[in-house]
């Protein structure tokens, strides 16, 4: 970009790097760490990593993951090993209590990693300042800190993609140090070991600016001026690949071994082929997306609704960034701006392509580019006319979206969770009200920190994220959390309640049946029935799929539990799940059935002669889900008559 000098900030930050570094750790320990006591799922997916974690340590597999006695296929292993220690921390008090903040650890560490994986790049690309700022910045970023306290993959994977890129980086500028080839050997692995093979999307990045780079020197040597199409052509960037094939290699294949080798491990342990599970779930979810190129590039919703959103607070600044790093690509050729667009390009068009943005969280591993970026032109760009005419465009922008969000919220009663989902709020308007005050001063200070604030981009950025910062109490405050049966708001949260109604109607040994789709639709309820485990160390649902007068049997006779089980899968041996039905002697047994399950089960109910029909006993239950909406569960039990 247009630099007017070299800014006083950035020698001030510079001399007190390693002050400020600790103090910018503070402050992301501080906001990382807020919100991780939720005694409930922020959404679907964590209770299937909280759960499967759970069962590694009961079961002593630290190689095959599973849920609910079944493999769970569907990651890669790295996040369950990195919450695996925690895990045992919550053993020591029998998993009781809210051990969910203990599991959420890993995740939150990671988050602050990619904090300072984002400070460390953007001190080597553009200077001390821009590293520190854009840290606060990614770190003030909503969808980032929602991601920080989520017991998902997603952070596990963007800080190993985080440090693969700052490795890339060095060696992209010229160094060639064992420790960068090594380092990037290891976070190359770890990224493959969280989220297969898209960890390698930060290294196709980095091949094509290398390709780029060598293309644009040819033609500069040639004294010729470099195109957009000479800068692309295809010989020379596997000209520049095979020049720099050694470390390619090695670090291609430091993904690929560590990988191949759990495959083979997990297979051997559990004689389940985990790559099929991988394999099936990507096509499961490329395929939910259109088949068609020109349908998905037609109909990029998710940037026109949510691009503000996903770079919240600061992503109206993005317009601005991209003009400057054009400008400056156009008027004179900076590498450093061609290494960071072409790792964000790679990683937008694949899942772009691949899976059209379904969720915001596609966007994670390029908030710290998004960040440093937009940083770099907040402090550093020439403040000329089309830099004010950006900046309040961004800033328009950003009040804009925030209106929206906060109009869109209080028109609908609900409040978003992880950006995606809406938690109906009327029944407590008055932890509504504080956040929505809360809001609007965010808005307040931040428009008084922005007036004329294009030469003191500092200030701008500190006190929009203090703001932002500032807000998200108020924010956690509106979201539901599990006291009791009888005390919520405002319903009783489906996991917790449900179990705790369970325990509550039953005695010993408790079989728990149900439909495949009912744990598949909410998975929050396998993890709570560690509170029904009665000291057996890990309780298992039998889901099955077979005539509702076989599931009434199981459920007068639970004994015969192993062999519905063994019916649906012929090498039943190899399950978790099936040792447990097998070896387990039951004193009761429930059916819980969604609304859907319930109609077929009702047609056959009624087909019963009434005496046996008494004997069935159906109660009702109006809870919240994990997707944090109102639904309907029927506990189904057999008594009978003395």
């Amino acid at each position: 970009m247009n630099y007017d000098s070299k800014h006083g900030s950035d020698d001030f930050c510079q001399k007190n790097w390693k002050i400020l570094l600790g103090l910018l750790l503070l402050f992301s320990f501080a906001v990382s760490f807020y919100g991780i006591c939720l005694n409930y799922f922020y959404d679907i997916d964590e209770p299937k990593y909280a759960r499967a974690v759970y069962e590694m340590f009961s079961q002593g597999n630290f190689l095959a993951p599973m849920f609910d006695g079944m493999p769970r296929m569907e990651k890669p292993p790295l996040t369950y090993w990195v919450m695996y220690p925690f895990a045992w921390l919550a053993s020591l008090k029998g998993f009781s209590g809210n051990t969910l903040f203990l599991l959420r650890i890993p995740t939150v560490i990671c988050s602050m990693l990619i904090v300072l994986g984002t400070a460390f790049t953007g001190r080597r690309l553009f200077g001390a300042a821009t590293g520190l700022l854009a840290a606060v910045m990614i770190q003030s970023s909503v969808l980032f800190k929602f991601m920080s306290v989520m017991m998902k993959v997603d952070v596990v994977f963007a800080c190993c993609v985080t440090w693969a890129t700052y490795c890339y980086l060095l060696r992209y500028l010229g160094d060639k140090r064992k420790v960068v080839s090594i380092g990037g050997a290891v976070v190359t692995a770890l990224g493959v070991l969280a989220k297969g093979p898209f960890a390698f999307l930060p290294l196709a990045g980095y091949v094509l600016a290398v390709g780029i780079r060598h293309n644009v020197r040819a033609k500069h040597e040639a004294g010729q001026s470099a195109s957009f199409l000479s800068s692309m052509n295809l010989g020379g960037i596997i000209t520049a690949k095979w020049n720099d094939r050694k470390i390619l290699m090695i670090w291609f294949l430091a993904g690929c071994i560590p990988f191949g080798l759990w495959l083979y491990a997990a297979w051997m342990s559990s004689g389940f082929d985990y790559s099929q599970g991988l394999v099936g779930q990507f096509f499961h979810n490329t395929s939910t997306s259109s088949s068609k190129l020109v349908d998905k590039l037609g109909r990029l919703d998710p940037y026109l609704d949510t691009l503000t959103v996903i770079f919240f607070p600061w992503g109206g600044y993005v317009f601005g960034a991209v003009f400057g790093i054009w400008k400056s690509i156009k008027e004179k050729y900076d590498e450093r701006y061609v290494f960071m667009v072409c790792v964000f390009l790679v990683y937008l068009l694949t899942f772009t392509l691949l899976f059209k943005l379904k969720s915001n969280r596609y966007m994670l591993p390029v908030l710290p580019i998004l960040s440093i970026l937009v940083c770099d032109w907040l402090v550093n760009a020439k403040r000329d006319k089309s830099y004010r005419t950006f900046f309040e465009m961004g800033f328009i922008w950003l009040c804009s979206m925030g209106a929206m969000l906060s109009y869109r919220s209080f028109k609908a009663m609900k409040v978003s969770v992880n950006l995606a989902d809406g938690v109906p709020v009327e029944q407590y308007m008055d932890t509504m009200v504080p956040f929505f005050l809360a809001f609007g001063c965010f808005f307040l200070i931040l428009l008084v920190v922005s007036i004329k604030q294009t030469e003191r981009p500092a200030l701008h950025i500190i006190g929009g994220a203090l703001a932002i910062v500032a807000v998200m109490p108020f924010y956690y405050r509106t979201l539901p959390s599990y006291v009791s049966i009888s005390e919520n708001k405002p319903l009783p949260i489906m996991g917790q309640a449900l179990t705790d109604g369970l325990k509550e109607i039953t005695e010993g040994n408790t079989l728990v049946l149900h439909r495949p789709f009912f744990i598949k639709a909410f998975p929050d309820v396998v993890y709570f029935l560690k509170k029904l485990d009665n000291g057996s160390g890990c309780m298992y649902s039998l889901g099955s799929s077979a005539h509702p007068a076989e599931m009434l049997q199981a459920i007068a006779t639970p004994e015969k539990a192993a062999d519905l089980f063994k019916k649906e899968h012929p090498d039943a041996e190899k399950y978790p799940a099936y040792k447990y039905f097998k070896e387990t002697k039951f004193d009761s047994a429930v059916m819980l059935l969604s609304s859907h399950d319930y109609i077929e089960f009702y047609k056959f109910l009624e087909t019963l002669p009434p005496m046996i029909k008494d004997m069935v006993v159906v109660e009702e239950m109006n809870m919240l889900s994990v997707k944090w909406v109102d639904t309907q569960i029927r506990i189904v039990r057999f008594i009978p008559k003395q």
